[in-house]
């Protein structure tokens, strides 16, 4: 039975290993979002300290291992975001659009990719039942947010790229390069992605490669994004950076300790 079973919760560890890594980074994506909330909120009003609020308790019921831990986590998240964007700001129909299109696959991403990779979260679920649900989260999260936020980019023909956000559009002058890049970033992705699912649902040997290398190709299309973003002046490079080691480090980490020594443990090639 793992610790977390048996305690309330557990102090967040403080070495170099891969479950730590992850963990921190894990921590670094809540601590990312409430960064950027409040740089893009002009004024803190109810709506905004309940969705916050919520998202800091989820980050630190991740953080500090409290059992049940994913589940509060999800539940809390789902509430904060009727609660904030339906019952007090009144747009019930944009909370349950909210739910479906970005706390759920968002959330969900950042919650549940650790614990399907680390034994040391102790899900109570078959390995091979683990990995189909790891390998279709990750492969459905690079693609899906990547695409998500290069399509447009990627097809834009009049030198402009428009984005939407709570203050309203934002129009921003692009380039070919930023163009090009955003195909790129997608490219990565896709062909990242079609290499880890080759390699662990397929079965097949690709020259030496592993699943964690797929990962890796697909994870470059944040750093590419990052520097695209900065270029045409979206978001700080710094800030984009961050971004993509969170990303790099959950992902890579993540993929690397379960497959590699998953294989060490069954004596078998995944």
């Amino acid at each position: 039975m793992n610790m977390s079973d048996n305690a309330p919760y557990q102090m967040p560890p403080t070495d170099t290993s891969p479950f730590s890594l992850v963990m921190w980074a894990q921590f670094g994506f809540f601590a990312l979002i409430i960064f950027e909330f409040n740089q893009n909120t002009e004024s803190m009003g109810a709506e905004e300290y309940v969705f916050l609020g919520a998202i800091l308790v989820t980050a630190l019921l991740q953080l500090l291992r409290v059992n049940n831990r994913r589940m509060i986590g999800m539940l809390l998240m789902m509430a904060a975001a009727v609660v904030s964007w339906g019952v007090i700001g009144g747009e019930m129909e944009g909370a349950f659009f909210g739910l479906i299109f970005f706390i759920i696959p968002f959330f969900g991403m950042v919650i549940y990719i650790p614990a399907l990779g680390f034994d040391e979260h102790g899900m109570e679920l078959p390995r091979e039942r683990r990995k189909l649900i790891l390998v279709i989260v990750m492969s459905l999260c690079i693609v899906f947010f990547t695409a998500m936020e290069n399509i447009d980019l990627a097809t834009a023909e009049d030198g402009t790229y428009v984005t939407e956000d709570m203050d309203g559009d934002t129009i921003y002058e692009i380039d070919d390069l930023n163009v090009n890049l955003a195909k790129a970033s997608i490219g990565l992705a896709v062909t990242g992605v079609l290499i880890f699912l080759a390699i662990t649902l397929g079965g097949m040997a690709l020259g030496g490669l592993r699943p964690w290398h797929g990962i890796a190709i697909g994870a470059s299309a944040a750093w590419i994004d990052g520097y695209n973003w900065s270029d045409f002046g979206q978001d700080p490079l710094w800030l984009s950076s961050l971004w993509s080691l969170m990303i790099t480090v959950m992902f890579v980490l993540t993929a690397c300790e379960f497959f590699e020594k998953g294989e060490e443990a069954t004596g078998e090639s995944e």
